[in-house]
């Protein structure tokens, strides 16, 4: 089964956006268990900062907030928070998910954020949502 990483904006875009769009149907997908949905504690903590900023707290009772998280963390293979050796990106945020999926042997990082987009030879690759659904036959 095909493994991915997700990073948190598109995990919480999928939740928010219409149906059809890339991250929604991917986010169907990681429910459906259709691929391996890679994750750590650091990601679902992003997740909950995330969804308490003000766009998403118009949109989530703090029960919806709650239940989303403890779904992703309920479907992911849930794998310790992987130390970062070095810094691999442009944005040093960023290497958690690089070691991440290295560590949980994933076949790509789905983000939509240019510095994993961009970065030439990572490994694994860093595709769009879209991309992402492509590789999985949901599009």
């Amino acid at each position: 089964m095909t493994r991915l990483v997700v990073d948190t904006s598109t995990l919480v875009s999928g939740a928010v956006s219409p149906a059809a769009s890339p991250p929604a149907v991917l986010l169907d997908a990681a429910e459906a268990a259709v691929f391996d949905l890679i994750a750590c504690p650091r990601i679902l903590a992003e997740i909950e900062r995330a969804l308490k900023k003000p766009y998403f707290a118009t949109r989530f009772t703090p029960s919806e907030r709650a239940g989303l998280i403890e779904t992703l963390r309920l479907l992911a293979i849930m794998l310790p928070d992987p130390p970062v050796v070095r810094s691999a990106l442009r944005d040093p945020t960023d290497d958690f998910l690089v070691a991440l999926a290295q560590t949980g042997r994933a076949e790509a990082i789905v983000s939509g954020d240019a510095d994993l987009l961009d970065h030439d030879g990572l490994e694994p690759p860093a595709i769009h949502a879209r991309a992402a659904c492509e590789l999985l036959g949901l599009l």
